[in-house]
């Protein structure tokens, strides 16, 4: 009997040391993902490997395993970017998310009524992601576009995002080196980025002139819940001349309506 108990024992203790080396497994091969960003979408072996402080052998396993079920792939350079499994992955949500199927028409409505590009952002951790976007027959150059990711300082869409958020989350987007001055415009100083999302909490939208895209001028309202918490921002976009001809109550009044209508579905 004490002979089966230590077999027993035994066996209980490799399978619990195979469980624990596949989760250690995962979370490396997890973290891999974790590194690409917007700012930041190829990346070596070498550049992985030294970010995770890990051999670059054990990095090449990793990433032999995500070619594979195409989650990443490797281009002719040597380096490696996000593959098309995502794109897959992102028509599921995109599927069941219902934010995006009762915004949509009313995009579409705020569209033709404006004639210029609608954006519908949502925050992810310490960037914004474009959910969806409807783009005007009078096309501009905008980093919104669906599946986007923007920083959360620069654009009316985004500051809409932070304006809500507590000073303790602000804090950390310059600690960990997230606020960069990308145009003249984009507020990267501490002080006016606080006043700004101040001035956007007080008047309900924000305004954004050449912060992250050149030329491009920007409103944005937030979306909220049935609880009153910000889940989303709704933003009108076009070009710099275009936009500032037009009285900015225009544009502000058509996306509180609209996106009080879509509030009603949430």
């Amino acid at each position: 009997m004490l002979v089966t108990k230590m077999i027993n024992d035994n066996q209980l203790s490799i399978i619990d040391n195979q469980r624990r080396g596949m989760s250690v497994s995962a979370e490396k091969t997890l973290a891999i993902l974790d590194l690409f960003h917007f700012e930041r979408r190829t990346l070596t072996v070498l550049e992985i490997a030294e970010m995770l402080e890990q051999p670059q052998s054990s990095v090449y396993r990793h990433l032999r395993v995500l070619k594979e079920k195409e989650y990443i792939m490797e281009t002719t350079d040597g380096q490696y970017r996000l593959g098309y499994r995502f794109l897959k992955m992102a028509r599921i949500v995109r599927s069941d998310n219902r934010l995006m199927q009762v915004a949509r028409p009313e995009m579409e409505s705020l569209m033709e009524a404006t004639k210029e590009t609608i954006i519908l952002s949502v925050r992810s951790n310490y960037h914004a992601v474009c959910l969806d976007a409807i783009q005007s027959n009078r096309s501009i150059n905008v980093t919104s576009e669906q599946g986007g990711i923007m920083p959360l300082h620069c654009g009316a869409s985004s500051k809409v995002l932070l304006a809500w958020m507590d000073e303790v989350f602000v804090d950390s987007l310059f600690e960990l080196g997230y606020i960069k001055k990308y145009l003249p415009n984009s507020l990267y100083k501490k002080d006016d980025l606080i006043n700004n999302l101040q001035s956007i909490r007080e008047e309900g939208y924000a305004f954004s002139d050449e912060e992250i895209d050149k030329g491009v001028v920007a409103y944005g309202i937030p979306i909220r819940d049935f609880n009153e918490k910000v889940v989303a921002s709704l933003s009108v976009a076009g070009p710099r001349e275009r936009m500032l001809l037009q009285d900015k109550e225009f544009f502000i009044d058509h996306l509180k309506k609209t996106g009080k209508r879509i509030e009603l579905y949430l």
